[in-house]
């Protein structure tokens, strides 16, 4: 970090190789578009190459990238107006086209439950299909990069009731998208 600060490009190389997978997976999960996130990804690590210097040492580096992917990750979205999402279960391309997955565990080789997890990654990308995009940027960073309702609050300037307001309207919203796959597997289980 500090010959990165001092100048060094090859030490700001590994700073990016350690780090750019994580900022990537975080604007492809709020941007939903592969292109968008592999843009937003490099302006954010062609700010820190110039903010590098004037940085606080003490402060770790991925949260300033963090912060600044889901300042610049609003932005567009505002700008945009047009969120789009990508299947959960689909295959996902890193910048270089190599694939990489959702690290969502599956620990049955059971085809069955295969087939219901499937069903269940669809349900959840159309639900979250549904949500505002102030929504969806909360869920992303809480339940996905699992940062602190105190923590969001700071970084997007907004109180910790209104955090925690949008994130229970969020997991309402997406209860009752969900209501409808949980209720027919309660039947099925012979639950009612």
């Amino acid at each position: 970090m500090q010959r990165a600060k001092e100048g060094d490009a090859g030490a700001f190389e590994v700073l990016y190789a350690h780090y750019h997978a994580r900022v990537y997976r975080l604007l492809y999960g709020m941007l939903g578009n592969r292109e968008d996130a592999i843009d937003l990804t490099q302006e954010v690590f062609v700010r820190a190459w110039i903010e590098l210097p004037r940085l606080q040492i003490e402060k770790t580096l991925y949260g300033w990238l963090r912060r600044t992917a889901v300042n610049l990750g609003i932005d567009h979205l505002r700008r945009s107006k047009l969120v789009r999402f990508q299947s959960l279960d689909a295959p996902l391309d890193d910048e270089e086209g190599e694939p990489f997955e959702w690290q969502i565990p599956d620990d049955t080789q059971d085809v069955h439950a295969a087939v219901e997890l499937n069903e269940l990654q669809e349900c959840l990308h159309h639900a979250l299909q549904q949500l505002s995009a102030i929504h969806r940027v909360v869920v992303v960073l809480h339940y996905i990069e699992e940062v602190p309702v105190e923590e969001i609050a700071q970084q997007l300037s907004i109180p910790v009731g209104t955090v925690k307001s949008r994130l229970a309207r969020a997991r309402e919203a997406l209860r009752r998208h969900l209501e409808p796959l949980l209720n027919k597997g309660n039947e099925e289980n012979g639950m009612r």
